[in-house]
C-alpha cells in the first residue's frame, strides 16, 4: 500500500538524472535510501524510499556513489535520515 501511495503522490522521476520513469510502477524504481539490511527498521518509512531508475538504483546499492556529483542529493537525504533516526552521521 505505501509504495502504491508513493508511486500515485510523487513525481515519477529519478532521484538523480530527473528521467520520467513512465506510468507503470516496477519494484526496481522503489529505493531505500537507508538500506533494509543496515537500517531493517525503517524499510517501510516512506522518508526512507526515493524512486530512482534502474541504472541509479544498481549504482547507488551495489557500485557505490561517493564522489559522484551526481548523487549529492541523494547521499544528503541518507545523512539527513540519519541524524533523524539516530542523532549521528
Amino acid at each position: 500500500q505505501m509504495f502504491k501511495e508513493i508511486w500515485e503522490t510523487r513525481k515519477r522521476n529519478c532521484f538523480v538524472c530527473q528521467k520520467y520513469l513512465g506510468n507503470e510502477a516496477k519494484t526496481f524504481y522503489f529505493a531505500h535510501v537507508l538500506s533494509k539490511g543496515a537500517y531493517p527498521k525503517y524499510k517501510l518509512l516512506s522518508d526512507n524510499i526515493v524512486l530512482l531508475c534502474r541504472d541509479h538504483h544498481y549504482q547507488y546499492d551495489f557500485q557505490g556513489t561517493k564522489g559522484d556529483a551526481m548523487f549529492d542529493e541523494l547521499n544528503k537525504k541518507k545523512q539527513k535520515l540519519k541524524r533523524l533516526y539516530y542523532g549521528k552521521d
